[in-house]
């Protein structure tokens, strides 16, 4: 089955749509744990769990949960898409 150039047109514009979105939402690419100190008086350490998202300016790292052993941290989960979006939408004023 042969598509059209408008089909292709379509269908090509959608994926650029789509792409679009989800860089700008921001893709998980991958998870570190890390082990950190609150200060030399409290040598107790904890981990912090930071996701990597791939947006449109390159990759940012978000520190999402702390936990008191490796295991729980490596048991928090990252979420598919950043909450924030990188490019916000601006929402018109209702002044009266």
């Amino acid at each position: 089955m042969r598509l059209s150039p408008t089909r292709w047109a379509l269908l090509g514009l959608a994926v650029l749509l789509s792409a679009g979105y989800f860089l700008n939402r921001g893709v998980l690419v991958g998870s570190e744990i890390i082990a950190a100190r609150l200060s030399d008086d409290y040598p107790v350490p904890f981990y912090k769990k930071h996701c990597r998202y791939l947006f449109f300016n390159g990759v940012q790292q978000v520190w999402t949960s702390s936990e008191s052993t490796r295991e729980e941290a490596e048991k928090s989960s990252c979420a598919p898409l950043k909450s924030e979006p990188v490019i916000h939408r601006r929402r018109k004023s209702t002044e009266s």
